[in-house]
């Protein structure tokens, strides 16, 4: 089992070991086919593939030492039932944490799985387990304080929002019109699919529901504001050293000519070494988060131009930074990762 941070419990039941086809996602799906089919084509059955992670790890090696590659396995590469990823048993067999983060999690290879309901078959027992449904068991890997200069407190972040007494994480990253039951195994986030056939409108989606863009002429400034008014943690969260988002001011004279474009309101983290930019976040000396958090609006101004009669307003999201790319030597996959356009408003 890779990721020393992550613990079999030995426990006395009709758990994973007894299951008659395996431990595996695709055993679990010899029986379970809807729902296997929903996870794979989630980034939690891929969560070792991506060639973004596979770059990472010798980076953060290098910077931090073989501990901090151990840590990062600890959530992407668990190892429960044989899976690369994080599998059926990763979620089914949680029983517990050490604490709601740094991939802490207690897996149970002999207790009984995890469910909404207690049931008893001949294939394996069933007992419902809050943890399950929660979101501490999706914290315990999404609340992350290190390595390094690696913070990640999404878990923390959602439990100051006003979502955390009424919703749970599956709220938000339920695909849309998903049947119930299913919606649990096809989670969606904003990381590329890498390669795989994606029109970006899961993500888009995630965008859209959170975050709100206005734009208002007053005179000879024009007010651009982002508020998170729907999001349950900061936008973006997670892995915001490689994230990138902002705001994009096009004015227009007569007849539609352009006249100026600037780029405002960027919400990706701010990496720097000794004053300056830097790529990477194992390069940095300080990580500037410059997310929204929920509830949080922040407001541009701008002098209008002489001549500007219009103003277009977008929003652009982008799961990983070109700069971010350039130095992990995926410059070939920067089509996997496209820039999003969001939103969009006109101010006259």
């Amino acid at each position: 089992m890779r990721g020393a941070l992550l613990v079999a419990a030995w426990l006395v039941g009709c758990g994973p070991a007894a299951l008659p086809h395996g431990m595996t996602a695709e055993a679990c799906g010899r029986c379970h086919a809807a729902e296997y089919a929903a996870w794979r084509s989630t980034h939690h059955a891929r969560s070792t593939a991506s060639p973004l992670f596979q770059a990472l790890l010798p980076r953060v090696e290098a910077a931090w030492g073989p501990s901090a590659r151990a840590r990062c396995e600890a959530c992407h590469a668990p190892g429960f039932g044989g899976d690369d990823g994080i599998g059926c048993v990763t979620c089914h067999g949680a029983v517990g944490n050490r604490g709601a983060a740094n991939g802490a999690l207690v897996v149970s290879l002999e207790a009984p799985l995890s469910g909404t309901r207690s049931v008893s078959n001949a294939a394996h027992e069933v007992e419902p387990r809050g943890l399950l449904g929660s979101a501490t068991l999706c914290g315990t890997c999404h609340e992350v304080h290190g390595p390094g200069l690696l913070d990640e407190p999404t878990l923390a972040e959602f439990s100051r929002s006003r979502f955390a007494t009424t919703d749970d994480c599956v709220t938000c990253h339920a695909p849309s019109g998903a049947p119930r039951g299913k919606e649990r195994h096809a989670l969606t986030g904003v990381d590329p699919d890498w390669g795989a056939p994606d029109d970006g409108r899961a993500a888009r989606a995630l965008w859209t529901r959170a975050l709100t863009l206005d734009a208002r002429r007053r005179a000879a400034s024009l007010d651009v504001t982002l508020a998170n008014s729907g999001g349950g943690h900061d936008v973006p969260t997670g892995a915001v050293h490689l994230r990138d988002a902002w705001v994009e001011v096009q004015f227009l004279g007569a007849g539609g000519t352009p006249l100026r474009t600037t780029r405002v309101l960027e919400l990706g983290a701010k990496l720097e070494r000794d004053g300056r930019e830097v790529a990477l976040v194992t390069d940095a000396t300080t990580v500037t988060p410059r997310g929204l958090a929920a509830g949080e609006a922040r407001t541009a101004s701008l002098p209008v131009p002489p001549g500007a009669e219009r103003a277009v307003v977008r929003l652009f999201a982008r799961a990983v930074r070109d700069a971010a790319l350039h130095e992990l030597g995926l410059d070939a996959r920067a089509p996997d990762v496209p820039a999003l356009l969001v939103l969009e408003v006109t101010a006259d």
